[in-house]
């Protein structure tokens, strides 16, 4: 919270200055456009994926490297996770799952089985909810503690990567991750598979945009904003990774890509 108030304090303090200074009318358009411009400019530090404004957010290797790194949103989904994995399996890709913790309780058996096969667990909050991004720390607080909660129940350790729903991290979201000594992992390139029903689209998206040491976004879940179906990814997925192995990247789990721990060590589990 405190970093947005390098933006939001001279803001006011510029403000100020022009209704003192200048005379009206113009004042009032040029402290109008000052709070405008204001207002944009956090708004874009807020929503970018990529900003380390707010908080550290990682989505690219830290270092030069010829791997990659493949990420599912909004799951468990029992229509299309295990299809998911299944395809992850034949071609012996590791990847991560950003689970929503209402989905983890209702389908533990799909987070066991991507943990046993050895993919990666993240969190992607309780609820999944636009509201989230208009709540303050006890709310968010919460989300982020039962989504873990969730998880914890299904695999036995509790996750240190979260991604926020729609990429958004208000200042409020900032203080909490910290707080929490989580990870924020953005993306590099997505296949806007959420919304999209076209597998060419997807893959060609995917294929054309990714950069060495990226993180790709993909969705095995449904619903949540998006479409209800995911043939789509599904039919994309083969290509993908054939398609990026031909360009000469390394398919890695994620944790490995951004060389940090996804999950609470055991001694700091067993002592919470």
């Amino acid at each position: 919270m405190l970093k947005s108030l390098w933006i939001k304090v001279p803001t006011m303090i510029m403000v100020a200055a022009i209704m003192v200074l200048i005379e009206r009318p113009l004042a009032w358009w040029l402290a109008g456009g000052t709070l405008l411009l204001s207002f944009a400019i956090l708004g874009y530090l807020v929503c970018s994926v990529r900003s380390n404004f707010l908080v550290r957010t990682l989505w690219r290797a830290p270092e030069a490297s010829n791997s990659i790194a493949l990420t599912f949103d909004d799951g468990p989904d029992p229509a299309f996770t295990c299809r998911v994995l299944d395809i992850l399996a034949e071609h012996d890709v590791p990847a991560a799952f950003f689970v929503v913790g209402t989905r983890a309780r209702a389908h533990p058996e799909l987070l066991l089985r991507a943990h046993s096969e050895g993919h990666v667990i993240g969190n992607h909050t309780e609820n999944h909810s636009l509201l989230f991004h208009c709540r303050l720390w006890s709310k968010l607080r919460s989300e982020l503690t039962a989504c873990n909660e969730a998880i914890h129940a299904a695999i036995g350790s509790v996750p240190m990567l979260f991604r926020s729903p729609h990429g958004i991290r208000n200042p409020a979201l900032a203080d909490v991750v910290r707080e929490m000594s989580m990870t924020v992992v953005g993306w590099q390139t997505r296949g806007c598979d959420a919304v999209s029903k076209d597998p060419g689209a997807i893959e060609a998206r995917v294929v054309d945009s990714v950069e060495p040491g990226g993180v790709i976004l993909l969705h095995d879940g449904s619903g949540l904003g998006g479409t209800e179906d995911r043939s789509a990814t599904l039919a994309a997925l083969p290509g993908i990774i054939t398609r990026l192995r031909a360009k000469g990247l390394r398919f890695v789990r994620l944790d490995e890509l951004l060389g940090v721990q996804p999950y609470l060590p055991q001694q700091q589990l067993e002592a919470s």
